[in-house]
């Protein structure tokens, strides 16, 4: 992931998204929470979740850090599941800001 650029994040889920109540996509990096996304940020398609991160959240990230990812749901019958942890690399940008 490069810092302050608008990635769109898209996960496959083993169910359709539409089964989803609550839904929290978190990125963390050096053991803390630096951007979190509910489920009104995200695109709901079949079995495909996707968000897009703006140039703000990506610029808070560190690039001396990889960046965890993380998606917890909850399920219309109350099931709570959480996904294994992606690790990404994060990417530094020469001009500082957004665009």
């Amino acid at each position: 992931m490069i810092r302050g650029t608008t990635p769109k994040l898209k996960f496959t889920l083993p169910f359709d998204t539409a089964d989803l109540s609550v839904c929290y996509i978190t990125l963390k990096q050096n053991d803390s929470v630096v951007v979190e996304k509910t489920l009104e940020d995200c695109e709901k398609n079949g079995r495909e979740l996707s968000v897009r991160l703006t140039q703000a959240e990506t610029l808070k990230l560190d690039a001396n850090y990889n960046t965890n990812i993380q998606i917890r749901a909850k399920t219309a019958m109350s099931d709570a599941l959480a996904s294994e942890i992606f690790t990404v690399c994060t990417e530094d940008i020469l001009k500082e800001g957004e665009i």
